[in-house]
């Protein structure tokens, strides 16, 4: 009888590692219940579990190549043995103090959170006890004295600091609005095509919030009645599109002409025209939707992610109320203006999702509340005709290919329009699945990576980021959620295998002008893959993340086999950080980077990937790469954090943790690091390019680039910077400037 429970334990336990989430949680929890009531049986079934888990050896006792059993305290011990530990409770009053406050809850997923660890072990490097915030931990008598609040004594537990005094970002920085601001009040027209230029170039393509086309035109028609008075929602829209370009050419050095303001001027005018008191309880709307979620990336572009998380979160309510998270079936609402919905619902949910990752926070909804389509791998302007009206057949045509409407295997179509089989084309080697009407759809599915063959546009870019989005978002639910410390430790290492392989089926999918795991000669899409590949590695490195300790004081008599996947995992997770540093140029140039990077959050990608290189070189820094390599791409991403300090506060701000933190971290794996990177209160950008840089370092090479905005493009060449991951080829120059359309709208919205 004792050998038939064994048998079913084993069963269970091996079913855990593949059912949902629920499912695993109350499996784990009948196991630990019959552990608990019966020990002398738990060897039974550590023995019946060899011999499913042997492969066939036959071998009851069978042990791997360090002497261990293959079946160990993995099954054993739960969820918070990774570095994650306690993700089901905090250690500080958040409440206390202004800095507190501004600073907010940071997750165990977030850069913070891993900079404060890394304090607290530089500050006790003698100390064996891995870093902790639960005190001493007691294994060996399967989950008692490691679950709950029962399981943490407290005792011996490191000194720890507030969050505040790890944080890089800017949410300390008053909002106050000038007393001497007009709301009304526009830059010069020139300044004013100038700003939409640079938003349309450098943020519309990731963060497609607003209906192009018609804004545009909506411009244009005010510029030319002037006397006439648009509403104050789409002045705040303007407004904030405004500040936005201007935070993005102060960082680029753009060139302004007399009469230009700063992005603090814009935005100030925005909160007085759309985000008064009354905003808050107005009901929603499309346009309140929009200025709310462009304050949202406004506030995350100055690095106030707290201010920008609580303002994204009212934009995804703001949506919900209009049930933009659902399909539309409308029959009235024309087929654009549905797809135009559902860009402005996932660009606030990319962006929602975004801050998740960096404040470790829950999204505003949940996934399974949402039914609305994924984009249509379309730029917006593909599906307009020379009338200026949008082509509803192409819109069709690929919407019910993708959720297989249409039985037909040629997507391909006809038309007069700008959109021909160049664009949406069948491929020999992708051919249309065909899907019952009442199976879920292709490229509408967040776990399907199947998108239709058309040519490479902007439109497919975002649909990737939105995919990927949506495996950011499992990410974290499933890892880094209170209920996985239900789970054993195998249970967690099986959720990072399933996570990692859905990472690689999204990023094997990308077609290849995608593909920024290799040397481009094209720069039109070179923004596009800077952005999935910053996003791709932030989702590795936190996938990984909780293995990246020392196990082995955590997880006693650990079988082979498990550690053979926490030392595979934690160099993985290495080997994300390595490859975004790597992905930047030997020799800074922040004006080059923020020209072809999502420039809005640059830092963070940054301060994730030193974070984790560092905390790598606490532990001894031997997985994948030697500690030299490990130390110099540490030393390499402080250089560019220190060469983008003038200009940008957070940059300063993590130049600062950063270098003194490397600088105590160094000396203990045998280096020491360069002390031209020491912090000093940042120099002008003039003095900072004449720093001595590192012997042997090559200058980037700079060229000359054709716009991808093609009618909206801006007034000057801008010069771009060419990243390690791609190849140096001849100059392109620009086309001559071409006007746009002339056609009012009455629309403003």
């Amino acid at each position: 009888m004792a050998a038939r429970v064994a048998d079913y334990e084993a069963l269970l336990q091996d079913v855990g590692d593949r059912v949902c989430e629920a499912d695993m949680v109350m499996i784990q929890r009948v196991l630990s219940k019959n552990r608990d009531a019966h020990p002398s049986d738990h060897d039974t079934s550590v023995s019946s579990r060899q011999r499913n888990t042997a492969g066939g050896a036959g071998q009851e006792d069978m042990v791997d190549g360090v002497g261990t059993n293959v079946s160990g305290t993995e099954y054993q011990l739960r969820g918070r043995q990774g570095s994650t530990e306690s993700v089901d409770c905090i250690n500080e009053d958040l409440n206390r103090t202004a800095a507190s406050r501004a600073t907010g809850f940071m997750g165990k997923n977030t850069e913070v959170n891993w900079l404060e660890q890394l304090r607290v072990r530089t500050e006790h490097p003698d100390d064996d006890q891995d870093e902790s915030d639960d005190g001493g931990m007691h294994f060996g008598s399967g989950v008692d004295g490691v679950d709950g609040v029962d399981g943490i004594s407290g005792k011996g537990q490191k000194d720890s600091h507030p969050l505040s005094e790890s944080t890089y970002h800017c949410d300390d920085m008053s909002l106050d609005v000038p007393g001497h601001i007009q709301a009304y009040e526009l830059p010069p027209k020139d300044i004013a095509d100038l700003l939409l230029s640079y938003y349309l170039q450098s943020v519309h393509l990731a963060f497609p919030i607003i209906g192009q086309t018609t804004f545009v035109k909506q411009y244009q028609w005010y510029w030319k009645n002037v006397p006439v008075q648009p509403g104050p929602l789409w002045l705040a829209i303007l407004n904030l599109v405004f500040a936005i370009a201007a935070r993005y050419g102060s960082l680029t050095k753009a060139e302004w002409s007399p009469g230009a303001e700063d992005e603090h001027t814009y935005f100030s005018r925005a909160r007085l025209l759309g985000l008064g008191v009354d905003a808050l309880l107005a009901h929603g709307e499309l346009q309140r939707i929009q200025v709310t979620g462009l304050t949202s990336f406004y506030l995350m572009a100055t690095s106030q992610i707290n201010r920008a998380y609580a303002m994204n979160g009212i934009a995804v309510r703001q949506a919900l109320s209009l049930g933009l998270n659902l399909r539309n079936q409308d029959p009235n609402l024309a087929d654009s203006s549905k797809e135009i919905r559902y860009r402005v619902w996932w660009a606030v949910v990319t962006t929602e999702r975004t801050l998740s990752v960096m404040t470790g926070r829950p999204a505003s909804f949940a996934a399974s509340h949402c039914s609305a389509p994924l984009p249509i791998p379309l730029d917006e302007a593909s599906f307009m005709l020379s009338d200026g009206a949008y082509q509803t057949s192409a819109i069709n045509r690929l919407r019910r290919s993708s959720t297989g409407e249409s039985r037909s295997t040629d997507l391909s179509f006809s038309t007069s329009s700008s959109i021909s089989s160049r664009q949406i084309s069948k491929s020999p080697n992708n051919p249309p699945t065909q899907k019952s009407p009442n199976n879920p759809p292709t490229f509408n599915s967040p776990g399907s990576m199947e998108v239709p063959s058309v040519a490479p546009n902007i439109g497919l870019f975002f649909l990737y980021m939105a995919k990927l989005s949506n495996l950011s978002d499992d990410v974290l639910k499933q890892l880094y959620r209170p209920s996985v410390l239900e789970l054993s430790w195998a249970n967690v290492q099986s959720i990072a295998s399933k996570c990692h392989e859905r990472l690689e089926r999204w990023r094997s999918s990308l077609p290849a002008i995608f593909d920024f795991t290799k040397s481009q000669q094209d720069r039109e899409f070179a923004r596009a893959r800077m952005c999935l590949a910053f996003s791709y590695y932030s989702a590795m490195m936190i996938t990984k993340r909780p293995f990246l300790c020392k196990m082995e004081r955590k997880i006693p008599n650990e079988s082979g086999r498990a550690k053979s996947i926490d030392v595979a995992n934690a160099g993985s997770c290495v080997f994300a950080a390595k490859a975004v540093v790597d992905m930047l140029p030997d020799q800074p140039d922040p004006v080059g980077m923020y020209q072809e990077t999502p420039w809005w959050n640059t830092v963070h990608h940054l301060m994730q990937a030193v974070t984790i290189l560092m905390l790598e070189l606490s532990l001894g820094g031997n997985r994948g790469s030697n500690r030299g390599e490990i130390l110099g791409a540490a030393e390499k991403t402080v250089r560019w954090l220190q060469a983008m300090a003038p200009d940008d506060m957070a940059a300063a701000r993590a130049w600062k943790l950063t270098s003194e933190l490397l600088q105590k971290i160094a000396p203990r794996v045998g280096r020491s690091m360069d002390e031209r990177l020491l912090w000093a209160e940042p120099l002008s950008q003039a003095a900072l390019m004449e720093t001595p840089m590192q012997d042997g370092l090559d200058a980037p090479d700079y060229y000359t680039t054709s716009s991808t905005m093609g009618d909206y493009a801006g007034y000057e060449p801008v010069t771009t910077w060419e990243p390690n991951m791609f190849t140096s080829y001849d100059n392109y120059l620009w086309g001559d400037d071409q006007s746009m359309d002339q056609v009012p709208s009455h629309q403003w919205n």
